[in-house]
């Protein structure tokens, strides 16, 4: 039960069906899930009195990063930002440890991350649809702003900004594309091409370009990782890259150093890193980064340095390098997971691209 459980959070967690279907206005589903799941757990824990998964390194590293966070707040006496800190990434926290305690065999593995791609094709679906009707199933209206010459797709509550979203395609992608060049029967890559086109087609609609550079940065390291060796899988990535950019969204052919959007974000970093300065340890504290400055850092790395401080960055980068270490290790031992290890590499890759020019 505590699997079944965890399946419908996370399912709630990308379709919000109490923000938008009406029987299910105001119901707290994803608590109600969550304490499920976890009970659900504790009781089959104490039956066998099994839980490896706790010694993983990366358990300490999310730990330390949830503490740093509150330190942020301590070592300032700022303790009605303690409590707003424990309360927001409490639930980061708790989805964490639900699945790492929970999903204890490779068919539950296997079965989550079939269910994360199911669910970011719907995302993609209603996203195409909002497209072409103007409105997505949650009734909400495209994103426009002044460099799209159409509306932008989104989704809604943590969706609810193209560029989410589109990072939320781009994890799917990557693990996709391992599938459609990895060792997997020909009907599988028959079935696997539309489900990419679609997405592919659902991210250009975005008209993201932090989620076209982390597709880019995916893809690369994909090609490079499978041939193993850099130049032959550098220049097949190049080529898709290249492929990729030439049929990108419009707003890639902005970038450039003399936009207004890339003078911010450089003062945005510029800023973050003077925050760091003078506060090396500790930060300035979590969710204060705009309390004296006008937008976000637009850079998940800075972000975290100004306001939990070199600490808080230190255990971010150890949880994307010890994922890494462990997908690698993944691949070399287990022949049946080699997919799903490249396209977790390639997909954490492509995150992490992202986050130099997301928050």
């Amino acid at each position: 039960m505590a699997f079944f459980c965890l399946l419908l959070y996370i399912i709630t967690i990308y379709l919000r069906p109490a923000e938008w279907i009406p029987m299910f206005y105001g119901m707290q589903l994803m608590d109600i899930l969550s304490i499920a799941a976890f009970l659900f757990w504790l009781f089959d824990f104490m039956a066998k009195k099994k839980a490896d998964a706790l010694k993983t390194p990366q358990n300490m590293l999310m730990l330390g990063l949830f503490l740093t966070f509150l330190l942020s707040h301590v070592a300032h006496t700022y303790f009605g930002g303690l409590m707003m800190a424990f309360t927001e990434f409490s639930k980061t926290v708790i989805l964490y440890f639900l699945l790492v305690l929970i999903i204890d065999s490779e068919r539950k593995f296997k079965v989550v991350i079939g269910l994360i791609v199911f669910l970011t094709l719907l995302l993609a679906i209603q996203g195409i649809q909002q497209f072409n009707t103007g409105y997505g199933w949650a009734g909400q209206p495209l994103v426009t702003d002044n460099t799209a010459n159409a509306g932008r797709i989104t989704w809604i509550s943590i969706f609810g900004d193209p560029n989410d979203l589109g990072l939320t395609l781009v994890i799917a992608i990557g693990i996709l594309i391992a599938f459609l060049f990895g060792k997997v029967k020909f009907i599988t890559r028959i079935f696997i091409i539309p489900i990419l086109g679609c997405m592919l087609y659902a991210l250009y609609l975005t008209n993201s370009r932090g989620a076209f550079l982390a597709l880019m940065a995916a893809i690369f390291f994909y090609f490079v990782r499978k041939t193993k060796k850099f130049l032959l899988g550098g220049i097949i990535g190049a080529l898709f890259v290249f492929l990729i950019f030439s049929f990108g969204p419009s707003r890639l052919a902005l970038m450039s150093t003399d936009e207004a959007s890339a003078y911010n974000r450089a003062d945005a970093w510029y800023y973050g890193i003077q925050l760091t300065k003078h506060n090396p340890i500790f930060g300035v504290g979590y969710r204060m980064f705009e309390d004296d400055f006008s937008m976000t850092a637009h850079n998940t790395f800075v972000l975290v340095m100004a306001e939990s401080g070199l600490l808080g960055l230190f255990f971010l980068v150890g949880l994307f390098y010890i994922s890494l270490k462990g997908l690698s290790l993944v691949e070399e031992n287990n022949i049946r997971l080699q997919n799903y290890s490249h396209g977790l590499q390639s997909a954490l890759v492509g995150f992490a691209a992202a986050a130099f020019f997301l928050s």
